[in-house]
């Protein structure tokens, strides 16, 4: 547990900058933006277990919106797709990445995050992670906090919810991963930090498919805005969990089978 809370704190240092430091070089604009990291929760507040795979898609909307003009965007102008895939480490820890394209009528951006959640109890899931974006007249460094609870100490029901608060930075920058020397000042897509509240839903398809169904609304807070926005989501996807491998075990056959003529022989029968 004490790892885990060195490892937050260090995801907390990473998104604290991200916004209270700023950026000198940006300038606000509608176009340009440094994208946050794949902000869906996609899931409830359990984790893969040990050796098991969780492999996930979606697809959704979103939008943002702020007070004052020019930077009025619609609401749900803009479409994302999500891509997932978590190994499980531990009873309690997973690994993964979540990788998103967005896009609307001007701009195509894509955003990845490697992410490890932590399941404190059934019923609640800590998680951090870290990220890079290109947004094409853009790109940015982020990271996010999250913390998930829900009803999954009865995964065998067929519908489950959960509830997410989630905390999320960017830093806009010219270069990939924010390698290199700046850009000419006002070239930089400008920063945000992003809370985050989310409810979702999933429906037990089988064992080893669910069906997932989430709606966000936050606040999209940059220091290069005279006021924050709205930040909107809704999405809708599969979870699929994949065992591990299975190996064929051989196992003895009942005694009944192994006694004949009144003498033992050895035999054994494939595991079903």
């Amino acid at each position: 547990m004490r790892k885990l809370l060195g490892i937050l704190g260090l995801l907390a240092l990473l998104v604290y900058p991200c916004f209270v430091l700023g950026q000198t070089g940006a300038s606000a604009n509608c176009e340009q933006r440094a994208t946050p990291p794949p902000m869906a929760t996609f899931g409830g507040p359990t984790t893969a277990a040990p050796d098991h795979t969780e492999v996930g898609i979606a697809v959704g909307v979103f939008g943002e919106g702020f007070d004052a003009p020019p930077c009025v965007v619609d609401m749900l102008g803009a479409s994302n797709w999500l891509a997932r895939w978590r190994r499980g480490l531990s009873s309690r820890t997973d690994l993964g990445f979540d990788l998103l394209i967005a896009s609307n009528q001007t701009i195509l951006a894509g955003t990845t995050k490697a992410a490890m959640p932590y399941q404190a109890t059934k019923g609640l899931r800590l998680e951090g992670g870290v990220g890079f974006s290109d947004g094409g007249t853009g790109r940015s460094v982020n990271a996010d906090l999250a913390a998930v609870i829900g009803t999954y100490k009865h995964p065998e029901n067929t519908w489950n919810y959960y509830a997410s608060l989630r905390l999320g930075g960017s830093h806009g920058c010219n270069s990939l991963l924010c390698i290199g020397s700046p850009g000419p000042p006002g070239s930089d897509p400008p920063g945000a930090l992003i809370p985050l509240g989310a409810i979702g839903a999933t429906a037990r398809v089988s064992d080893t498919t669910r069906f997932v169904m989430e709606g966000g609304l936050g606040e999209h807070i940059s220091r290069q805005q005279p006021s924050s926005g709205m930040y909107l989501h809704i999405s809708f996807g599969v979870l699929f969990n994949v065992g591990k491998d299975r190996k064929r075990e051989v196992r003895r056959a009942p005694l009944s089978l192994l006694m004949e003529s009144g003498k033992p022989q050895i035999a054994t029968a494939p595991a079903l």
